[in-house]
């Protein structure tokens, strides 16, 4: 027993020996993860001493070394916006990745390289190159790897205005977070920052800033201002679409404190583009075009083109909302020259609509008729293309308690981790027996955390589903009654900061199946689940993506579409009528026309409060409009434009007796007529 006790001893005596060396002359991984922490808090400083790294790295180092050092150095060259250098940096990591034949390597290269398309404007070319990686990304089950692939992915997917998938690849990416062996707090962190930009693209401004918010509650123990910038910055736009104007300006200038501190050059690009558009939308011109000409500088030193094209958009309003007209059009243009060759018709479309609300407000009113009709004819563009539409949250609602306590284990077994690696160096000085303890204790610990990870994941995972088929109708995937019950519980009735919205009101549309018991008894209930299928995919087909479409009960359905004035909801009204009935369907061996009848009306309605006229009150007129087009021959939508006379004089009539209401002269009446059917195959 006495040889075996000095055995232990002498090899622990070596054992700290080695680690007095390691303490004495860190090792170049230790060296690159020191400045990859340094990099959250000074960006610049930590490129400077990466670079001067490099001479150590001889013939002799080991390749993980030399993977390690590239992919700092890439991450480091982005945040710094040395976009001509990350090139040259990538190129060689994917050269040194293939030469070793490392999957994992070259997944994390051209997760990189198709990060650096995106910002460039490439978006489509990257997410075919990504697409074409997939399989290999999953097959290498590398944490790290799958948590940059899908990073990169959702970020080009919601460029490109592809929400759902988007989201998906949001969920996934905050599911490699939390397995990475390093950085899984800030990777998290930067995952729920991604998924929170989704949410904001689908303007579901709560559940955007409520993610949000729960990552700034977490980002302290991070000590990341990378990931602080990026979560203020996305809350300052959250805060200015809910109209709260003094809180946005405020994490707006902390966003670019950050960025300017840290030397994150895309940061301090976006917040003060942000800030200036927040003084366009007070029409204050002078300080917008201040704004927005520091962000066009920026934007052109971090290399995103597509920042640059937004920047120059927002200095041509406030140079022509101060007179200077010309030279405003030519700024606009040049923005909307990028939008077209780069695709992305929706930003197109909606500068085309400012611009034209600017020549009206500037007296030009022919060049804001010429320009609105140009805006028209790109809108019958983006709602003729084949794509998927639909709006959906894929697991919305994930459980945010589940979610917290899974973040404290995270955070404390990362603390926990550091301590015994403290305690090792320290107390193998004084004892053996302490080290043995240490290291048994962070053994069990560690056990003991993976059986509750894996406990709490499970639960997680039944929420989420819970979740999402409580907003969503089982049989056609569609948004359900609740889910709009819970939508205008939370609309803000003063929607006053949006420079947009007097001549944009949200649109309400219901929907219902022409003779449905016709084709419940002629396919049977089977077949008619077929038909209520086949309608939501097409209605999915004919709406924006901003628009949420709902089954409201057996054969009706609902389109709620924010923003969307008078012609919009006209135009809405045609699309839809012609996306159902214009094509047969195929229901088994058989092969019928379906159409059907619709009401619509713009909320509020006709300038009117809504005290005066709240939603209930909306949908019960419109409900009247469907069924006055079911009594004059189906496959029809009636709208209602406006009111005639007084309110007080026609309201009463209206809620009781459209058709009274119509006589009477009360109410302008607008009617759209669908695709020429034969009746006879309904």
């Amino acid at each position: 027993m006495a040889k075996v006790a000095r055995l232990i001893v002498g090899f622990f005596l070596v054992l700290l020996g080695w680690q007095v060396n390691a303490l004495a002359q860190p090792s170049e991984r230790e060296r690159i993860e020191a400045l990859y922490l340094l990099s959250e808090q000074n960006n610049s400083e930590a490129l400077k001493q990466l670079l001067a790294m490099r001479p150590d790295l001889g013939n002799d180092t080991p390749y993980e070394v030399k993977r390690d050092y590239l992919i700092a150095l890439m991450d480091l060259q982005v945040d710094s916006a040395k976009m001509d250098a990350v090139g040259a940096t990538i190129a060689e990591l994917l050269k040194l990745a293939n030469s070793h034949k490392d999957e994992v390597g070259i997944v994390i290269a051209t997760a990189k390289e198709a990060s650096v398309m995106d910002l460039s404007g490439k978006t489509n070319e990257a997410i075919v190159k990504l697409i074409e990686i997939e399989s290999v990304a999953q097959q290498t089950a590398n944490p790290e790897a799958l948590w940059r692939f899908y990073s990169s992915l959702g970020n080009a997917q919601l460029t490109v205005g592809r929400f759902e998938a988007s989201l998906e690849s949001a969920f996934k990416s905050l599911r490699y977070a939390k397995e990475r062996p390093k950085h899984a707090s800030t990777s998290y962190l930067r995952a729920l920052n991604q998924m929170a930009k989704v949410y904001m693209a689908m303007t579901n401004w709560d559940k955007a800033l409520q993610v949000i918010q729960e990552a700034l509650s977490l980002a302290d123990e991070a000590g990341s201002s990378k990931i602080n910038g990026g979560l203020y910055l996305n809350q300052g736009a959250i805060f200015t679409s809910l109209g709260r104007t003094k809180a946005a300006v405020d994490s707006y200038e902390r966003a670019l404190k950050i960025g300017r501190k840290a030397g994150l050059v895309g940061l301090e690009a976006t917040s003060l583009n942000n800030l200036g558009d927040i003084y366009l939308i007070a029409k204050n011109y002078p300080k917008a075009e201040i704004f927005a000409q520091q962000a066009k500088v920026k934007f052109k030193e971090a290399g995103e083109l597509g920042g640059v094209a937004t920047a120059q958009s927002n200095l041509g309003f406030a140079l022509i909302g101060q007179g200077r007209v010309k030279e405003g059009v030519a700024e606009v243009r040049s923005a909307l020259k990028y939008n077209h060759d780069a695709g992305a018709k929706a930003d197109e479309e909606a500068i085309l609509g400012e611009l034209g609300q600017m020549y009206e407000q500037a007296g030009m009113f022919r060049e804001a008729v010429a320009t609105i009709r140009e805006q028209q004819a790109l809108t019958v563009q983006l709602f003729r293309a084949d794509r998927e539409k639909s709006v959906a949250t894929l697991q919305e609602q994930f459980d945010s308690v589940q979610r917290q306590k899974q973040i404290e284990l995270l955070a404390r077994e990362n603390s926990l981790k550091d301590a015994e690696i403290s305690n090792q160096r320290l107390q193998m000085i004084v004892t053996l027996l302490a080290a043995i303890v240490t290291v048994m204790g962070g053994v069990f610990v560690f056990l003991l955390y993976q059986r509750v990870r894996r406990t709490n994941l499970r639960l997680r995972e039944a929420n989420q589903k819970l979740e999402f088929h409580s907003v969503r109708d089982p049989l056609t995937g569609l948004f359900n009654r609740r889910s709009f019950l819970e939508l205008m519980g939370r609309r803000s009735i003063d929607s006053t900061t949006d420079r947009r919205d007097d001549n944009n009101p949200d649109g309400l549309m219901i929907l219902d199946v022409d003779h449905f018991k016709s084709i419940n008894d002629t396919l049977g209930h089977a077949g008619g689940d077929i038909v209520l299928v086949e309608i939501a995919k097409r209605l999915r087909s004919a709406v924006r993506d901003t628009d949420m479409v709902m089954r409201w009960g057996g054969e009706e359905f609902l389109v709620f579409s924010p923003k969307a004035n008078a012609t919009r909801l006209k135009n809405l009204a045609h699309r839809v009528l012609v996306a159902i009935g214009a094509t047969p369907m195929e229901v088994g061996d058989k092969t019928m026309t379906v159409t059907v009848t619709g009401g619509f009306l713009s909320l509020p309605f006709s300038g009117l409060s809504e005290t005066d006229c709240n939603w209930e009150k909306a949908m019960q007129i419109a409900d009247m409009a469907l069924y006055l087009g079911k009594v004059n021959g189906r496959n029809r939508a009636y709208g209602l434009n406006r009111l005639l006379v007084p309110f007080e004089q026609a309201m009463p009539v209206l809620e009781h007796d459209i058709s009274a209401a119509l006589k009477a002269g009360m109410v302008e009446l607008v009617e759209v007529i669908g695709p020429d059917v034969n009746s006879g195959a309904q």
